[in-house]
């Protein structure tokens, strides 16, 4: 796990350390140019337009254009205001004149976007918006430390000291993501105060299955769902229960509509005791739902999912640690409004406190699912950070829900399972892209099954 930063905690940090050790600004601000050329250079499409701020963040970009000109590239600079801070004033007066300075950016090419950094606050201006969208005719965006003001679309993102949850937010996009430390002691930038830390594949704590289990060691599903209007849903988490290891997996439903293909896939009404199962995945495709399964299914003392229509119940509950919510971020905002929370999905310094303010008020684990997937207790935070559009399919929440299902059913506590359970999803997402390039969520399932 790597840590990930706030921008209030990056920019205390940044501060905090070039006081200490007696750092260099400007050279911290060369160090970090040429960081980003010598990640990016292989990637560029000529001519080169750098797009540069008010801030140290275009200082970053003034240097990087001379580093570019030295180095024999056609490059030129756009300046998005007049105005600048003393060393970005003073990089401009010294900027070679061999360097033309444009007001417009050319088709094709490639940007390098040096416009605002982590540090930036407030709503895109005008000025700011009209060359973001401008951006986008570019062959490449690469953009130094973050995409600007939260609105640029960035093709390849060199984030600098460390990472930060701006990167990450539900409406970022920053491409493939690489790292630069342009000089911080790399000691230093070990821990989050924010405790906000990133995933990898490696993370994953799942176990093997031992040669002597069987069925019913390797536990039993209930998918609590399905409606006459949504037969598929509980269908898709029932199937990835399976193919993420479950030993039995059964669907309580009210309908009389829902049948599966798969013998093995059992059906039975609601019941009043749920304790027979060793996990329960309740909401997929449940429409309107039953107050009374869901209170049944809580107090059976098994570890559940919420998931879909079965978070329009959680308001008044203490989960005991036991629950496994799975919002997605239209779900998340609603569940914030009925909380009274503010959802903090525009504001990268106060997402992760609330994650973490309704896993406390909860007792759960949260795990807001977008193109970055947040995942939340009372104490951390952690994300993975997917960026596979293709994952986002109809059916994918619910293959979600069931693998995380089965990972309780097999013993896992709620925590593990989640981070597991995101960890084999976004897996398997990438599988079933490179396999099938777009694909459905029966696809998706096939290779859970193979990146168990």
């Amino acid at each position: 796990m790597q840590p990930v930063l706030t921008p209030s905690s990056a920019s205390k940090l940044d501060h905090g350390l070039i006081a200490e050790y007696s750092l260099s600004e400007p050279a911290l601000i060369d160090n970090a140019a040429m960081g980003v050329f010598n990640l990016t250079a292989s990637m560029i499409a000529e001519p080169v337009t750098v797009l540069v701020g008010p801030g140290n963040n275009g200082s970053d970009g003034i240097a990087l254009a001379s580093i570019l000109h030295d180095k024999g590239f056609n490059v030129s600079v756009l300046y998005l205001y007049e105005k600048g801070n003393a060393e970005n004033l003073r990089r401009r007066k010294n900027l070679s004149t061999a360097i033309p300075v444009v007001e417009n950016i050319p088709e094709g090419g490639t940007i390098y976007d040096a416009l605002f950094g982590f540090s930036f606050h407030g709503e895109a201006d005008e000025r700011l918006r009209k060359i973001a969208k401008e951006a986008e005719k570019a062959s490449l965006v690469i953009s130094v430390d973050v995409p600007s003001g939260g609105i640029m679309r960035s093709d390849v993102t060199v984030s600098l000291m460390m990472q930060k949850t701006v990167l990450y937010m539900p409406s970022a996009a920053p491409g493939t993501i690489l790292e630069h430390n342009p000089g911080f002691p790399e000691k230093e930038l070990r821990l989050s105060p924010d405790s906000v830390y990133l995933l990898s594949d490696s993370d994953s704590s799942m176990k093997s299955f031992r040669e002597n289990d069987y069925k019913n060691t390797r536990g039993h599903v209930c998918i609590a769902g399905g409606s006459d209007r949504y037969t598929g849903a509980p269908r898709l988490a029932a199937r990835a229960a399976f193919f993420a290891g479950a030993g039995l997996v059964t669907i309580a439903t009210e309908s009389e509509r829902i049948r599966d293909e798969n013998p093995a896939v059992m059906i039975t009404p609601p019941s009043s005791d749920y304790s027979r199962f060793s996990s329960v995945v309740v909401g997929p495709g449940w429409d309107k739902g039953n107050e009374n399964v869901f209170e049944d299914i809580l107090e059976s003392g098994r570890p559940v999912v919420i998931d879909a229509d079965g978070l329009k119940f959680v308001l008044h509950h203490s989960f005991h640690g036991n629950v496994v919510l799975t919002p997605h971020v239209g779900e998340y905002r609603r569940l914030c409004a009925a909380l009274g929370i503010d959802d903090a999905l525009s504001d990268p310094d106060a997402l992760p406190y609330k994650l973490r303010e309704i896993a406390s008020h909860l007792d759960a684990v949260i795990v807001l699912k977008a193109s970055s997937v947040w995942i939340a207790d009372a104490d951390a935070v952690y994300i993975y950070h997917g960026a596979n559009p293709s994952l986002g399919v109809a059916g994918s929440g619910d293959v979600l829900s069931g693998i995380i299902g089965a990972l309780l059913a097999e013993g896992e506590k709620p925590l593990n399972a989640a981070i597991d359970g995101v960890i084999l999803h976004q897996r398997a997402g990438r599988n079933a892209h490179n396999a099938y390039g777009f694909y459905s969520a029966e696809e998706l399932i096939l290779e859970v099954g193979k990146a168990r």
